[in-house]
């Protein structure tokens, strides 16, 4: 009997031990299974971010090429102009890591008009020309073609097509919203280079008072808002439309510090989109002024490209020598706006001025 006991007792471990063996196989199977659920998962989550990521960056350098060709049709209403300045705008932007690249017939000129439901429509080709529609896209009939995915092919595709279309019209008269972001760093303390003692802080305390003056004299309901940037920036003022008040604040501050560009424009970007004065209908734009180089805080290019996406445009103005020019008509160039270099003290109090006629009378239609 006890023979016997052993031989079953041998043959239930052995059962048992089957029976486990089975067990995780099976386990194991079914974690391949989940495995390959999950990579399959993640692999589209990377190709859904990676078009929204596109996307954005189609939105934003088609609108850059919308501003740049309106604004130049406006300046010189010539269309060979606003064509030319639209395709530089787009190209200055990335997407899928190459530039924009428009056709002649990718750049629409046509009439804006509001209907009688108050909604504005735009006919192509009608004239007199007071609008541009840029079609921006990335499909197979496009320079750059198609935009490639990591995983599609394991889905049945390799590639998406998007497009986007945006409408810059030129009016009579608008609603601006103006930020105003300018350099307090410690070189802003240096004589100007002009005659007497005028140091740059000075020369720019006299140009941003011709800048109010000159809104003063247009047809535009403006709002004005004041941030300044040393080694980090600050909200000095937010938008409002006591022109005085910018002024005042201004007169109080001391130029001191590094040079953060980025944050700067960060804090413009907040003060035209998220502050209780903010205008949903109103053009928003951005005068970014620097004496120096960028040399704390991250790349402001990238803050650029954040604001375009607000729908923002952003005019830099570079003072004296030592002005990065390069960093800041690519800072401008982001946006469709417009870079202007300074290297006087008249100088800049003629191109603070010339901002606002250069402004003048832009809208989004779509």
């Amino acid at each position: 009997m006890s023979v016997n006991r052993q031989l079953a007792a041998i043959k239930c471990r052995r059962l048992r031990r089957l029976r486990r063996a089975r067990r995780r196989g099976v386990m194991v199977i079914l974690m391949l299974f989940l495995l390959v659920g999950l990579l399959a998962a993640a692999a589209f989550s990377v190709d859904v971010a990676y078009m929204q990521l596109v996307r954005t960056e189609l939105r934003r350098a088609t609108d850059a090429g919308a501003r740049a060709g309106g604004e130049a049709l406006s300046r010189t209403e010539k269309v060979d102009i606003a064509r030319a300045a639209a395709k530089a705008a787009a190209a200055s932007n990335t997407v899928a890591g190459q530039p924009l690249v428009l056709d002649d017939a990718d750049i629409v000129f046509g009439n804006s008009a509001q209907g009688r439901d108050g909604k504005w429509f735009f006919t192509a080709n009608a004239q007199p020309f007071n609008s541009v529609q840029v079609d921006g896209d990335r499909t197979a009939k496009s320079a750059t073609g198609n935009v490639a995915l990591f995983f599609g092919k394991a889905f049945g595709t390799d590639s998406f097509a998007p497009s986007m279309s945006a409408i810059v019209m030129q009016g009579e008269s608008s609603k601006r919203d103006f930020a105003v972001v300018v350099d307090r760093s410690g070189s802003m303390a240096w004589d100007s280079g002009g005659r007497g003692s005028e140091s740059r802080w000075e020369a720019l305390l006299t140009a941003f008072g011709g800048f109010l003056s000159a809104l003063a004299d247009t047809k535009d309901e403006e709002e004005v808002g004041l941030v300044s940037y040393a080694s980090s920036s600050s909200i000095d003022e937010y938008l409002t439309d006591r022109h005085n008040d910018p002024t005042e604040t201004l007169n109080r501050l001391r130029p001191s510090g590094s040079t953060n560009i980025y944050s700067g424009i960060v804090n413009g970007t907040t003060v035209l989109t998220r502050s209780g004065r903010a205008r949903s209908d109103a053009v928003k734009i951005m005068v970014v002024m620097t004496d120096g180089q960028h040399n704390t805080g991250p790349e402001p290019v990238v803050a650029a490209r954040a604001a375009a996406t607000e729908k923002i445009v952003i005019y830099t103005i570079t003072f004296g020598d030592g002005a990065d020019i390069t960093r800041m008509r690519a800072v401008a160039d982001a946006t469709g706006g417009k870079h202007y270099h300074a290297p006087t003290a008249a100088d800049l109090r003629a191109i603070f001025r010339k901002v606002v006629t250069d402004s003048e009378g832009l809208a989004f239609v779509k």
